[in-house]
């Protein structure tokens, strides 16, 4: 009977701890993980997000690039490290709900390694190409192609990227062909775009859009199911004569799975707050990002239902990777 009640004893004081624990998180430097390169969507979405946190939580949040393997490695550190709220991962689709049907193994499962926290935003794509080349719409990109398929690229920020994949949508839909040039992120892509070496490529607005401003690209068409309050003038693939056409990139934060729910809530509560305040949605919006922060629940039924989407994408466009 002693023995019994020393267990339960021994038990209430470890439940004890592991609420301290959760009520005083955090009490060290949080690591946000970043799945792709410096000045991308994705990047510029965490510094301000971990600006937000570090103020709300009264810790450094300190930003780390890892980009490489279409999200894998970043994804992988998260998996991998400890279940206390310290490591997160900001990415894009591709290792929470692309790269299952891509790749023929992982080295985690995106289905039980994560714990998510939060939505933050979706970048629309936009199809930009330089602005000397003579195209103005979808039609004329396709019989420029037709004329010069020696010369047709497309770049993308990745193989396997919602942009790499968006294009080979783009091109089964139309029959459109053209090679494809992966890179290490938006702003190489970009830099062989502004130069002429590529001739198109599916793109973030915050990455994109204030090229397209400045008149060193043109934006032909955006990827979504109507056109953007920021960009009212540029048409959707859909007007263009490809109906449904509709392939939204998004950005989230999950940290890895058995985090206390505490922690994760805590955490996703700092998140949404950062996100709401109007400077920050202001700032985005102009850039053509809307930011949607939601609970950790809603965002694990987002993630589920973004699987199913991009799996059919997967199989229609044909990309595989090794």
């Amino acid at each position: 009977m002693n023995k019994f009640i020393a267990l339960i004893l021994a038990a209430l004081w470890l439940c004890g701890t592991a609420l301290a624990q959760t009520s005083a998180f955090p009490v060290k430097t949080i690591r946000l993980v970043v799945a792709y390169p410096p000045g991308g969507t994705a990047d510029v979405l965490s510094r301000a997000i971990a600006e937000g946190l570090s103020q709300r939580l009264g810790q450094r949040v300190v930003v780390e690039n890892k980009p490489g393997a279409n999200g894998n490695i970043a994804a992988d550190l998260v998996a991998k490290s400890p279940a206390d709220g310290y490591t997160l991962l900001m990415t894009a689709p591709g290792p929470l709900a692309v790269n299952a049907s891509l790749y023929a193994t992982l080295p985690f499962d995106p289905a039980t390694a994560f714990a998510p926290v939060s939505l933050a935003g979706v970048a629309p794509l936009l199809l930009v190409i330089p602005a000397s080349l003579p195209v103005r719409n979808i039609k004329e990109l396709i019989d420029y192609v037709k004329a010069n398929p020696s010369k047709a690229t497309f770049a993308s920020q990745g193989n396997a990227s919602s942009g790499h994949l968006t294009m080979e949508l783009l091109k089964v839909r139309t029959g459109m062909q053209a090679n494809h040039v992966p890179y290490k992120g938006s702003a190489p892509a970009l830099n062989d775009l502004l130069a002429g070496h590529v001739t198109m490529m599916f793109d973030n607005t915050t990455s994109s859009l204030p090229l397209v401003r400045g008149g060193a690209l043109r934006a032909i068409a955006v990827a979504e199911e109507k056109r953007l309050l920021a960009t009212p003038d540029i048409q959707t693939v859909a007007e263009q004569g490809l109906p449904g056409f509709v392939s939204t990139p998004w950005f989230g934060i999950v940290t890895t799975a058995g985090t206390p729910g505490a922690v994760v809530e805590k955490l996703s509560a700092a998140i949404n707050e950062t996100l709401s305040t109007p400077a920050v949605l202001v700032r985005f919006l102009e850039m053509g990002v809307e930011l949607r922060p939601n609970s950790p629940k809603a965002f694990e039924s987002y993630i589920s239902a973004e699987t199913v989407k991009w799996k059919e994408v997967v199989r229609v466009s044909g990309a595989k990777l090794d």
